[in-house]
């Protein structure tokens, strides 16, 4: 008898049980596939929030962690538009979303993927709230893989060319050199940017955009 066929009877059916073995470092690989075995083939009530559970943590094996958070990716993404809810929740309070995203993407249509992730994007952010910042910082990533021009990105990203945090301002950036690929008004923010005066908090961003800005030979137009 299994794990949880000894945990769980018709008469107890706590499913946070199942999510709080997808989420713990110290469970073993076994116990967490029973866990997700025993998740498949419930409602989408009782098995996607605990399934988005096994996206918070990241175990020593990379190669394991792939494989079972594509299982959870899998079962999350079967039951379509039932995942809904429990994704926006996820994507409006954790810290690691880049899993979450993958699944919204497969799962919302283009337009209203991108408004979702635009959604859940803060520029006003205290310094130290380290998992807002990493969770912005994720969703830029995500909309830099956005191909075609959307003004909307352009609007809301380029509101993070200011952010105290490097790697927010970078992320931005690389969002914005994509759209600028089609899109004229990111382009021209980019531009400006170079125009910008030269000080030790923004050299090294500086240094990026004027590399963009030779790599695309836009200052030859």
């Amino acid at each position: 008898m299994g794990l949880f066929s000894k945990l769980f009877s018709s008469s107890n059916k706590s499913y946070d049980k199942y999510g709080d073995v997808l989420k713990k470092i110290l469970t073993t690989k076994e116990q967490r596939l029973e866990a997700i075995e025993a998740l498949e083939g419930l409602t989408a009530e009782q098995a996607v929030p605990q399934l988005l559970k096994r996206f918070e943590i990241s175990v020593d094996s990379g190669l394991q962690d792939t494989k079972e958070k594509e299982q959870c990716m899998k079962l999350i993404v079967a039951y379509g538009e039932q995942s809904k809810t429990f994704i926006e929740n996820v994507l409006t309070k954790e810290r690691k979303i880049s899993w979450p995203i993958k699944i919204a993407e497969k799962i919302y249509p283009e337009t209203e993927y991108i408004n979702l992730l635009l959604s859940n994007l803060s520029a006003n952010i205290a310094e130290f709230d380290e998992a807002t910042i990493e969770r912005n910082e994720e969703i830029l990533l995500a909309l830099k893989d956005v191909k075609e021009a959307n003004d909307l990105i352009v609007s809301k990203v380029m509101e993070f060319l200011s952010s105290r945090d490097d790697n927010l301002r970078m992320a931005a950036l690389e969002c914005l050199e994509e759209q600028a690929r089609s899109n004229k008004k990111a382009k021209e923010i980019i531009l400006n940017l170079a125009k910008s005066p030269m000080s030790d908090d923004n050299s090294r961003f500086l240094g990026v955009v004027n590399s963009i800005i030779q790599n695309h030979r836009w200052n030859e137009t």
